[in-house]
């Protein structure tokens, strides 16, 4: 989703945070620490060693020093206030949030804008600033303590000196086009998996060194402390998300540090750094599914159609998303089980949403919403219509059976289901007669799949 996109975006490069740093286990001192000159330099000092660790276990140069200051918690406040705000108001915050609220993915009386600087303010312990080629600690944690973040962060700093990090995570400008733009969306997101993942494996590369273990000859060791990562006690923040953004926050560094040491297993050190950022994967389906990638599986082909324009000129768009693999899984969670998402969502073939008001209805008129979700086989697909169907009665008060079957009325209008072969179309909170003249623009891409031109071919797998 959109949004969740955003989420990952909102700290450039990256933030490492508490919820990541399993080995960071020391308890609170009485009053707080702040780091003395001696210690930043000692701190500083150590930066040159760390970054030649980073680029001993990624295979990428030391193409120049890298800047490093200590930060203030004045001073990171202020960055992440900048942040959000280069990402909008509360408003407009708002507005990105009412689908997912609709899904049943966030709580109707969420603030999210507000939840994510009390976040951000809480779990930051350190960043790489790809604009001013800067790693950033903090002047109030121990030194020691800062050691593995930094070892994450650069990193982050080798890939932007030999790749140009802001350039190749962003691909390339936004598309006017929706069929490009939602295949834009994913393959960013995929990117940002393989920043952090990668970053991921020399951190715990770093936390394994002092036994003579690494991520490869220590698997049992990396899945206990992959498993350990969130301390729901140590970050009250971090408790109080709702799955969907314990999802989207975690995403790039559980399944993209997963991705990246199924390559290095697999094909080794150049394969799993240079290689794949040399030829990325293209979505969350292939971070999700490595044999995807390795395989070269072309993106799903799947056209968007602007229902804004089918409906005519009382209509307004007010939010527009693709649904990847990571989307789906989200939502079968939310709506299902652990094990409904794990055993559904690889069937995912390709997806998107569209919110869309009535100029001509009551301001507090519910958000009308299409949701469109292709699978690899018409079983998956009617899967997923019996898990939708049964979390209908989550998500709204009053859910009744109409005369049709697949047909429901809420508190916020109809709600109609259609399955056709390997694809479910939902349709909430539409008349009829609008949700009829969805359903007629739909079928066509459902019957025969669009063939795009994908904007870059599919990558070779790395050797």
């Amino acid at each position: 989703m959109r949004l969740f996109r955003k989420l990952l975006w909102l700290i450039p490069l990256t933030l490492s945070l508490a919820v990541l740093a399993p080995a960071q286990e020391a308890p609170a001192p009485a009053e707080e620490h702040h780091v003395s000159k001696a210690e930043a330099k000692e701190l500083f000092r150590s930066v040159d060693d760390i970054l030649q660790f980073a680029s001993d276990h990624t295979g990428l140069p030391i193409l120049h020093p890298v800047k490093k200051k200590l930060a203030t918690r004045e001073e990171v406040a202020k960055y992440i206030e900048e942040r959000l705000n280069e990402q909008g108001n509360g408003e407009r915050f708002d507005r990105s949030a009412l689908p997912l609220k609709k899904l049943g993915l966030l709580p109707r009386d969420f603030n999210l804008r507000e939840y994510m600087l009390g976040l951000y303010k809480e779990q930051v312990e350190g960043w790489y600033d790809a604009h001013k080629k800067t790693v950033y600690l903090l002047d109030w944690v121990d030194p020691d303590v800062q050691k593995p973040v930094m070892a994450h962060e650069l990193v982050h700093a080798l890939q932007d000196q030999s790749y140009d990090l802001d350039k190749w995570l962003n691909v390339r400008k936004d598309s006017k086009d929706d069929t490009e733009e939602m295949l834009l969306d994913e393959q960013r997101t995929a990117r940002q998996s393989i920043v952090e993942g990668q970053a991921m494996i020399v951190l715990f590369d770093y936390q394994l060194a002092p036994a003579g273990q690494t991520v490869l000859s220590a698997p049992a060791l990396v899945d206990s402390m992959k498993s350990s990562m969130v301390d729901e006690q140590a970050t009250p923040m971090y408790a109080k998300a709702p799955i969907y953004l314990r999802e989207a926050m975690l995403f790039p560094y559980t399944y993209g540090m997963e991705f990246v040491r199924d390559i290095l297993i697999k094909r080794g050190k150049r394969a799993a750094f240079a290689g794949v950022l040399d030829n990325p994967p293209l979505d969350t389906h292939q971070i999700m599914q490595p044999a995807a990638y390795l395989a070269a599986q072309p993106e799903p082909q799947i056209k968007v159609v602007p229902l804004d324009k089918v409906l005519g000129p009382d209509w307004q768009r007010e939010d527009f998303s693709g649904l990847g693999e990571i989307d789906l899984r989200v939502i079968l969670r939310q709506w299902g089980s652990q094990e409904i998402a794990a055993k559904l969502s690889p069937a995912w073939a390709g997806g998107y949403y569209i919110a869309l008001t009535n100029k001509k209805s009551p301001k507090d008129a519910p958000l009308s919403l299409a949701l469109v979700l292709n699978f690899t086989a018409p079983t998956a697909a009617n899967q997923f219509a019996a898990v939708y169907q049964a979390a209908l009665a989550q998500r709204y008060k009053s859910v009744q059976p109409a005369s049709s079957p697949r047909q429901w009325t809420t508190e916020e209008g109809e709600m109609r289901l259609y399955i056709e072969g390997s694809t479910v179309i939902a349709l909430e909170s539409f008349t009829s007669g609008d949700a009829a003249k969805i359903h007629d623009a739909l079928i066509p891409a459902v019957k025969k799949p669009f063939e795009i031109s994908p904007p870059a071919p599919a990558p070779a797998p790395p050797v």
